[in-house]
């Protein structure tokens, strides 16, 4: 009993000091994104100037490069969590964090009087020998007993995994939200023009309330923050709810 409690006193700090270690990355990743947002929105401002229309966007337009082309920016901006050394660790971390969901999942949804009952039904007709033509001649209750293996569950059916599949389609392959993208729009009608970004650590999410645009779940920048930059998500992937939105993967 005294090691158990070691191992779970030692258990908890190891999960607490990733926890920790995995908050501290996606904040400092957020910093980087509020960071390349606001020097974007300069440089878009600098395009105006210059050309007297802000760059057009669109689902084939790539604002970070053109404004790279037009050597108004020093390199090609992309979301941080794709250009930063510890995106290996961000892989390991989610990997080793979804098989500990799974399994939890598992222990949560598995029907162990279930599981058991059809153990006992494969067993007994394992000994029965089903396959010999002697069985033809055995009771009816022997006979439903069979069909009662025949429609017997996989093991896998045990379990639900609809949640899993629901919260993975929200991750990438390297455990990185898909909203991690840059959104922009710009109206040259209006002379008007959006950018926002995901926030994905805890002590950021209050930013994006409070920015002053009309999207909670992105941080947004620009001159007029009425513009649609919002982005849903699908088992399909990432896609704009409004027309004319760039979006810098």
């Amino acid at each position: 009993m005294k090691y158990l409690a070691k191992f779970v006193i030692f258990f908890s700090l190891i999960l607490f000091m990733s926890t920790v270690s995995i908050e501290a990355m996606k904040a400092s990743r957020d910093q980087l994104r509020i960071f390349n947002a606001r020097a974007l929105s300069k440089s878009i401002q600098f395009y105006y100037t210059v050309n007297g229309e802000y760059p057009k966007s669109g689902i084939n337009n790539n604002i970070s490069e053109l404004l790279y082309n037009e050597k108004l920016l020093t390199n090609i901006f992309r979301d941080p969590a794709y250009t930063s050394v510890t995106l290996p660790f961000n892989y390991y971390y989610y990997k080793s964090f979804k098989t500990g969901e799974h399994i939890y999942s598992a222990i949560i949804n598995f029907d162990l009087n279930t599981y058991v009952t059809n153990v006992k039904n494969k067993l007994y007709h394992s000994l029965l020998n089903v396959n010999n033509p002697e069985i033809q001649s055995l009771p009816q209750a022997n006979n439903q007993r069979k069909q009662n293996l025949d429609n017997w569950e996989n093991e896998n059916s045990l379990i639900n995994n609809d949640t899993l599949e629901t919260k993975q389609s929200q991750f990438d392959n390297n455990g990185i939200p898909i909203e991690c993208v840059i959104a922009y729009k710009s109206l040259n009608t209006t002379n008007s023009y959006e950018i926002s970004v995901f926030l994905e650590s805890r002590f950021f999410k209050e930013k994006m309330k409070w920015d002053g645009g009309d999207d909670n779940n992105r941080y947004e920048i620009g001159n007029d923050l009425r513009l649609n930059t919002k982005l849903s998500t699908s088992k399909d992937g990432l896609e704009a709810t409004s027309e004319g939105v760039s979006i810098i993967k």
